[in-house]
């Protein structure tokens, strides 16, 4: 469609454009029925007209800033009073000018773009509240209409009003879509890193593995089988012989204390993956500013225990862009009472979930898998909470 060449800003200053279009069509009525003999009646007509398009303004202004406030995000809210109050006024001004003004017909249909361009507003609300706030000021306007011109003027009013609604989901529909693939190409990235680096990890578990099971269980046995040897056959070797027998053990001794070293190494790049993975999927976390406090004697050598405790950061996060309007997040790494907790709260004022989701209850059953567990809740501070936490001995 033509429409969808326009970009998603441009949309919506053309829909403000045209909304602005509307009351100054309608507020220009307003002034020329006055003329050049001005009354009572046509100051407070005029008034009502001004108020109505500045509540229009202010409406407007405060759902963008509460979008800009919540991250280009978008919540329904049947309570909100700037909403109520300015959709109440300027309804409340156009029923007053109709009924102090007594228009003609085509007047009528003019000052009901003051009706019309105060739809798009009504997307802060849920659905049925919606169309109560959108029909009834036009059954209201038809009535003191009266008769015929009355009715088609109520349908034609509802249909102009739903019509301008439907736009205003639409626009806000792919601003939330939008957001959503921004999100999920986050998450993308963060997957193709992580599988990227599969193969890696599993190179390095298994020569961990093999040179601890198999190479030191070798060199346990030929340590032991050298020092039978030395206390079988003491008469059959001379001084030499025993220098070179001292010579061999001490190289395997060596050898088992190298092996130990290696196997640790490998451990401690465990580690290091654990946190090198972690900074990489806070970093790319869209329109979230993300803490990370982590404890310095912190300790992650299981492939298997970070790779979990990476899932569940990782839908900590997910659910805070998914659900919530925080603009900061923090994640808390650290020791206490010999379990490992991971905290990880953030500053919305929205609950990440009412109630547990799919992705809360996986983070509990990798926990539990580990022989931990994992806490949701309302941080003290506000926002949500989700708690991990792990024994120690998990970690060995």
């Amino acid at each position: 469609m033509f429409i969808e060449r326009f970009s998603l800003p441009t949309r919506v200053a053309l829909l403000g454009t045209l909304g602005m279009s509307a009351w100054l069509i309608a507020f220009s009525r307003i002034i020329m029925q006055a003329g050049d003999d001005w009354h009572t009646d046509d100051y407070l007509i005029t008034g009502l007209g001004l108020l109505n398009g500045f509540l229009m303004l202010v409406n407007t202004a405060g759902q963008l800033r509460t979008m800009l406030r919540d991250n280009m995000k978008w919540f329904t809210n049947n309570a909100d009073i700037l909403s109520w109050v300015s959709l109440l006024g300027s309804y409340g001004a156009v029923l007053w000018i109709q009924r102090i003004w007594q228009p003609g017909t085509l007047d009528l249909f003019l000052l009901s773009f003051m009706l019309v361009i105060h739809s798009i507003h009504t997307i802060r609300f849920s659905l049925p509240v919606s169309i109560v706030v959108l029909l009834t000021p036009a059954v209201l306007y038809g009535i003191q209409a009266g008769g015929e011109t009355g009715f088609y003027l109520a349908v034609f009013i509802a249909n102009q009003k739903l019509v301008l609604w439907g736009l205003g989901m639409g626009v806000l529909r792919e601003l939330l879509e939008a957001d959503k693939l921004k999100l999920a190409n986050a998450r993308l990235e963060l997957a193709q890193a992580r599988l990227a680096d599969a193969s890696r990890q599993e190179e390095r578990r298994k020569i961990r593995q093999d040179l601890h099971d198999k190479m030191g269980h070798e060199l346990a046995a030929m340590n032991m089988n050298l020092q039978i040897l030395e206390h079988r056959i003491p008469e059959l070797k001379t001084h030499k012989e025993r220098a070179t027998l001292e010579q061999t053990k001490e190289a395997c001794q060596r050898l088992f204390a190298t092996l130990g070293d290696v196997v640790g190494e490998l451990r401690r790049q465990t580690n290091r993956h654990f946190y090198d993975q972690l900074m990489q999927m806070l970093d790319r976390v869209p329109g979230l500013d993300v803490s990370l406090n982590c404890n310095c004697e912190l300790n992650i050598t299981d492939d298997v225990v970070g790779d979990n405790l990476l899932c569940c950061i990782q839908e900590g996060i997910t659910n805070i862009l998914k659900h919530s309007n925080a603009r900061h997040a923090w994640v808390d790494i650290f020791y206490d009472d010999n379990q490992l907790h991971v905290t990880i709260r953030d500053d919305g004022t929205v609950p990440v979930m009412r109630r547990a989701g799919s992705g809360l209850t996986g983070m509990d059953g990798r926990m539990r898998m580990l022989g931990g567990s994992a806490e949701t809740g309302a941080a003290e501070n506000g926002g949500f909470l989700v708690s991990l936490n792990l024994p120690r001995e998990a970690l060995i």
